[in-house]
């Protein structure tokens, strides 16, 4: 079944239900409501609140947990009198109202927290990237193995349709042999976070410190690696970069700007760029084979047929006016690819926990699990060590405790 049908037939809700897993337990009804624990309430944590809010009736928001008070006072403010607030997320794992967790607490505390939290026997929803050292991503996967609860990573891509479509479509010849990969993530600004109270001025902007944070890489370009190492179920086999600290000289330890480039087994390359001080074209990413393009931005994406100069020559001939797409496509100009299955209001962070919510009420594992998760945190530390480093790290036999889903 490819994913088109997949999606419209279950609507996600047997998401994973291919990989070769334990069988998740579930004693789920219907009407059942799942008592939700956020851990981590900035920025994302208080996104992923109001998404909840809007969107999901079906998790009931009973407990929040940060370090920092003004952060729990705003959740609170989201959630409702009835949500408990927690100082430490163990104690929030105690709570027997809370059956789930969502972990959007930074980078460097994701292990920690992750593995008591699979301890306690909650699922979980761990945002990306699922941890910042390799021995990490083993230790974790080893933990979630004996569970039979679920594990979810916050890469989104995997349960949003448009990006089911276009892996597709490239799985399916639609552009020819791959060749050459770019992804781009570009913005205008200092990263920085403002600040309530000066006492948490360094742990409000964790991403600037190296202990903490893998900086750009782990921050954006994760979801990017992951979705390219979902497309073409494998992981690279080397990788090197640059990074600098070369605008914003201001303190920080993580890079301001970086480009690496991932080397994959079929001998593709994936460059990926990522600027904080200049926001031309933003986010996008074009997929290069020898029949063609596909060129995508967060929400939509287009094709370019591969034409020679002589077959571009003989179409400007032609009158479009009652065939434009296939006049335009003969042109190698570009074409928009409709999105075969779109949801009204929908969007990637609600695609990731309409995934989360079945996969708890079906007993399936998540299409983002521990293992792809892991494989892209490996990805990612590979990079940010080569960048760091100035060296080419390969991927090791070691790593391939992984593969069991790319």
């Amino acid at each position: 079944m490819n994913r088109r049908k997949f999606i419209q037939q279950s609507g996600l809700a047997v998401a994973g239900s291919t990989l070769s897993f334990p069988v998740i337990g579930s004693s789920w009804s219907s009407n059942d409501t799942i008592g939700l624990g956020i851990i981590g309430t900035g920025s994302r944590g208080q996104g992923l609140m109001k998404t909840i809010n809007k969107h999901f009736p079906q998790f009931k928001m009973v407990a929040a947990c940060d370090i920092i008070p003004y952060r729990r006072a705003e959740a609170k403010a989201i959630a409702g009198n009835k949500c408990k607030v927690y100082t430490d997320h163990r104690a929030l794992l105690e709570d027997k109202n809370v059956e789930a967790v969502i972990i959007a607490s930074p980078l460097f505390t994701h292990h920690a927290i992750a593995m008591d939290a699979v301890l306690a026997d909650k699922h979980v929803y761990c945002e990306k990237t699922m941890t910042i050292h390799i021995q990490e991503t083993f230790e974790l996967i080893e933990q979630v193995k004996k569970s039979d609860k679920v594990f979810q990573v916050g890469h989104q891509y995997r349960s949003t349709p448009l990006y089911f479509q276009i892996a597709d479509l490239i799985k399916n010849g639609q552009i020819g042999e791959v060749t050459s990969i770019y992804v781009q993530w570009n913005r205008n600004g200092d990263w920085r976070r403002t600040v309530k109270d000066p006492r948490f001025k360094k742990m409000e902007n964790w991403r600037m410190y190296r202990n903490w944070s893998s900086g750009l890489t782990a921050e954006l370009h994760s979801h990017q690696i992951d979705y390219i190492n979902s497309i073409f179920d494998s992981y690279p086999t080397r990788v090197t970069g640059f990074g600098g600290i070369d605008y914003w000289k201001d303190g920080r330890e993580t890079f301001d700007n970086v480009n690496t480039l991932f080397e994959y087994p079929n001998g593709f390359k994936v460059n990926c760029v990522s600027l904080t001080a200049n926001a031309h074209e933003g986010y996008y990413m074009k997929f290069r084979g020898s029949k063609g393009t596909i060129a995508m931005d967060m929400n939509d994406a287009w094709i370019y047929n591969e034409v020679s100069p002589k077959e571009k020559e003989k179409w400007k001939e032609v009158d479009g006016v009652s065939g434009a797409t296939e006049v335009k496509w003969r042109r190698g100009e570009a074409v928009k690819i409709e999105p075969e299955v779109q949801r009204e209001g929908w969007f990637n962070t609600r695609y990731a926990l309409d995934e989360f919510h079945n996969c708890i009420m079906n007993g399936k594992v998540p299409y983002s699990n521990v293992y792809n998760g892991g494989g892209t945190a490996i990805c990612v530390r590979m990079a940010v060590d080569a960048m760091r480093k100035g060296t080419i790290e390969p991927w090791l036999p070691e790593y391939d405790k992984v593969l069991p889903a790319v």
